[in-house]
C-alpha cells in the first residue's frame, strides 16, 4: 500500500514540476454523456500518459469519479464510480463500468495540470506545499 501511495506521489510530482504556463484543464461529459473527457492536458503529462496509460496500471488511478448527492437530495454518500482510462488523441477518456445515471452529480478529481508554483515562485521560494487537485462537478 505504501508503495502504491509513493508511486502516485511520484507521478503527481512529475506532472506538477513544470515551469511553463499552466493550462486550465477541461473536464466534461461526452455529447451522449456516456464517458467523461479530459482535455487541455499539460504537454509533459500528455506525453507520459500516451506512453504509459496502457502499460502501467498506476495511471488508471489519475482520475477518480465520485457520484455525489444531487442538489435536492439532502441524504446520501459519495460513491466511487469504477471505470477505465484510455487516450483519444490528446484527450483522456473515462469509460465507466456502468452507465452514468441521469439527474445525478459526478465529482471528477485529478492531479493533472496541478503545480506547486511557477518559475517566479520557485525563485522567490514561495511554492505551495499542498497538492490542489483539479475538481469538476458534472451533472448528467
Amino acid at each position: 500500500m505504501l508503495k502504491l501511495f509513493l508511486s502516485i506521489i511520484c507521478i503527481c510530482l512529475c506532472f506538477s514540476c513544470n515551469i511553463t504556463e499552466n493550462k486550465s484543464l477541461e473536464i466534461k461529459f461526452s455529447k451522449d454523456s456516456s464517458t467523461i473527457l479530459i482535455s487541455k492536458i499539460e504537454p509533459a503529462a500528455l506525453l507520459q500518459l500516451k506512453n504509459n496509460i496502457n502499460k502501467d496500471t498506476i495511471y488508471q488511478k489519475l482520475v477518480s469519479v465520485l457520484e455525489t448527492p444531487a442538489d435536492d437530495d439532502s441524504v446520501g454518500m459519495e460513491m466511487e464510480w469504477a471505470g477505465k482510462l484510455s487516450m483519444l488523441a490528446d484527450t483522456i477518456v473515462f469509460m465507466p463500468d456502468r452507465p452514468f445515471f441521469k439527474g445525478k452529480n459526478y465529482l471528477v478529481e485529478t492531479p493533472l495540470n496541478m503545480s506547486f508554483g511557477d518559475i517566479e515562485q520557485v525563485i522567490k521560494n514561495k511554492m505551495r506545499t499542498a497538492m490542489n487537485f483539479k475538481q469538476q462537478v458534472l451533472k448528467r
